[in-house]
């Protein structure tokens, strides 16, 4: 049994009434040779788009690899800024502890040098109590001298009188 071809699948034209079978001429051999070379040229186009495809799974796979390396170099950057955070961050506890305890070092010699200027300051103003007091008595003395005197005065003067009389 022969096979029949249906023209108007490749284009011939022909409608239905001229039918060629294979090996029937000249036009069959047409057909077959145009067939022929429409498979070679989609062989050719699948050929090119495979070749593209290729070409784009290379391009990925390389996109791939370098965002892979960047991530790499990303996070190896994070961990370093991680570390060097940590290490910034126990240096600064560090420190602020040294600030806090010379802090309370000199509250603690501020308290005991308030305390020493207020014990000062005491015996300071007993010493004007007692200076006050001293002066106080030497004034009543200077006055009980200068009445001394005034009556000693005139105890001479008297003398000195009685003398004459």
């Amino acid at each position: 049994m022969q096979k029949e071809l249906n023209p108007e699948l490749f284009g011939t034209g022909a409608t239905g009434s001229t039918r060629y079978r294979e090996g029937d001429g000249p036009t069959s051999q047409r057909q077959t040779l145009q067939l022929e070379e429409k498979i070679a040229e989609i062989r050719a186009q699948v050929k090119f788009t495979m070749d593209q495809m290729a070409n784009l799974a290379a391009q990925v796979n390389e996109f791939i690899k370098s965002s892979n390396s960047k991530f790499e170099r990303l996070q190896a950057g994070l961990k370093a800024v991680d570390t060097s955070g940590k290490t910034n961050y126990s240096e600064i506890g560090q420190r602020m502890s040294h600030v806090h305890q010379r802090l309370n070092e000199r509250k603690s010699w501020d308290a005991k040098v308030q305390e020493m200027i207020d014990r000062q300051n005491g015996v300071l103003k007993s010493y004007e109590v007692r200076m006050n007091h001293l002066q106080r008595l030497m004034s009543e003395k200077d006055a009980q001298l200068v009445s001394a005197q005034a009556a000693l005065n005139e105890a001479k003067m008297e003398i000195s009188r009685l003398k004459r009389l």
